[in-house]
């Protein structure tokens, strides 16, 4: 007869293990485009459920009903840094090419599981379990200690990644907030911060309690890193249809210019002037899809040169730059009474905003109000 004594802990640990296993294979077989990026995420969920699990094998004694489930690894803690920062990587760079290179970084992983398997067949003549042999229990302090400290490397240098694309789109972008990544920035964050409390704590058991902390002791952890990613699958799952921003591509576009000249030799004001002139006479500001590519293609000019011309001469982003004139626009139309009975959004859309979301945040960024807060100051000059 099976007999399975569950505590608080184990028993919320068990419904997360439940959940994070349902949400993997939802991520694994959703019908994302960013197929590359869904593959790691569903891994980084099915190594943190199976983490669990075999954490409940240990507390639960199911190795007293299933002796073959000894011989199941269940610990790939070394592939959690690199499966959340390949995750991000994808996810933030559409150019990037999947490289054989980035399979050194799971050789770690590799060597855990056949430290694993040398445990097993230690235990086996002594009739014991793996986890009460002598070479697991001088490699898995280290084992857990290089896996959290690999999880905070790895997950700086995802932050990194996000913060970059931040900065790539908003100089590709008008509408650079439908693109942003805050969600897993903070969800980066947070991982951040787990692992961090868990590494203190766990050097403080090694060198403090000669790492005579049960189990049990973690248990906190190991559920708020089950939430975590719980968190993490359900974001991306709800934004799996988000379109991601298209590279910028050196083909398909002219790098000859129009007149006036914008050769290398023409001073960058000049430049500058001209492109204002051409954004302003064309109100080209007022194409709500407007990005860089498509503004370059309509000047016919490269991109790239855009780009230095906007934020070496104007001193903005292609965002800010843009955006500015549909806040131009918007002061105008409110301020004529020709529109007094337009609503707020009916304004701004037509100003070239698409988002009433991301119309405020600009405004209040660039006037210092909120629309209504000028509009009412307004009515009462």
């Amino acid at each position: 007869m099976i007999e399975l004594t569950f505590n608080p802990f184990s028993l919320l640990i068990s419904v997360a293990l439940i959940i994070s296993l349902t949400l993997g294979f939802l991520v694994l077989f959703s019908r994302d485009k960013n197929g590359k990026a869904k593959y790691f995420l569903a891994a980084l969920m099915f190594i943190i459920a199976f983490w669990n699990a075999s954490i409940l094998s240990l507390d639960l004694n199911i190795y007293r009903y299933a002796l073959g489930i000894i011989w199941v690894p269940m610990t790939y803690t070394l592939a959690l840094g690199p499966c959340f920062y390949f995750y991000v990587h994808y996810t933030t760079d559409t150019k990037y090419q999947q490289n054989p290179t980035i399979w050194f970084h799971f050789i770690p992983v590799a060597l855990e599981v056949v430290l694993f398997l040398i445990e097993v067949f230690q235990g086996l003549p002594q009739g014991i379990g793996y986890f009460e042999t002598s070479i697991f229990k001088t490699f898995d302090p280290l084992i857990n200690g290089l896996a959290i400290l690999s999880f905070v490397i790895y997950g700086f240098f995802a932050r990194q990644k996000i913060r970059e694309y931040h900065e790539w789109v908003k100089s590709n972008y008008s509408h650079f907030h439908r693109y942003n990544l805050n969600w897993l920035y903070r969800l980066n964050s947070a991982f951040l911060i787990l692992l961090a409390f868990w590494l203190f704590y766990f050097l403080s058991d090694y060198f403090l309690f000669d790492y005579k902390l049960s189990f049990y002791d973690y248990y906190p952890f190991h559920l708020t890193l089950a939430i975590i990613s719980i968190w993490l699958g359900i974001e991306a799952m709800s934004r799996s249809n988000i379109l991601f921003p298209e590279v910028i591509s050196d083909s398909k576009i002219s790098h000859e210019s129009t007149e006036p000249s914008v050769s290398a030799e023409v001073d960058i004001v000049e430049k500058a002037n001209w492109l204002k002139q051409q954004i302003e006479d064309n109100y080209l500001y007022l194409d709500p899809e407007l990005s860089l590519r498509s503004l370059a293609e309509t000047l016919d000019i490269h991109p790239n040169l855009t780009s230095k011309i906007i934020n070496e001469g104007l001193k903005q982003s292609f965002s800010d730059c843009i955006n500015q004139y549909r806040i131009n626009a918007v002061i105008e139309k409110l301020e004529s009474p020709d529109n007094q009975d337009s609503t707020f959004l009916a304004i701004a859309f037509n100003c070239g905003f698409n988002s009433k979301a991301t119309f405020n945040r600009v405004f209040k960024k660039s006037i210092g109000q909120t629309p209504l807060q000028y509009k009412n100051n307004l009515k009462k000059s």
